[in-house]
């Protein structure tokens, strides 16, 4: 895949990811598998099994995702708002 197109494929993921956070879901199990491609060769995320609504004033502390994957903070039981979980 040449760069250029790869970078078009991140900023797709990216600005996916983006519109589910400016709407208050995190996805919480952002993977290789959970990526598709359309017709198009567009991305497309699935799988919002592990998703879930957030806010600034309520934390999450729920483990799950796919072990792999997972952000530290999820691994060790901690506490997080959200979006750094997806962003790791």
């Amino acid at each position: 895949m040449p760069e250029s197109e790869a970078r078009v494929k991140l900023w797709q993921i990216v600005s996916a990811i983006e519109y589910c956070h400016s709407l208050g879901v995190v996805h919480r199990d952002l993977k290789l598998e959970n990526l598709l491609l359309d017709k198009n060769y567009n991305i497309k995320i699935v799988d919002f099994g592990f998703s879930n609504f957030y806010s600034n004033d309520n934390t999450l502390k729920t483990f799950c995702g796919s072990p792999p994957y997972a952000a530290p903070e999820i691994f060790e039981g901690r506490e997080y708002i959200g979006p750094e979980v997806d962003i790791w």
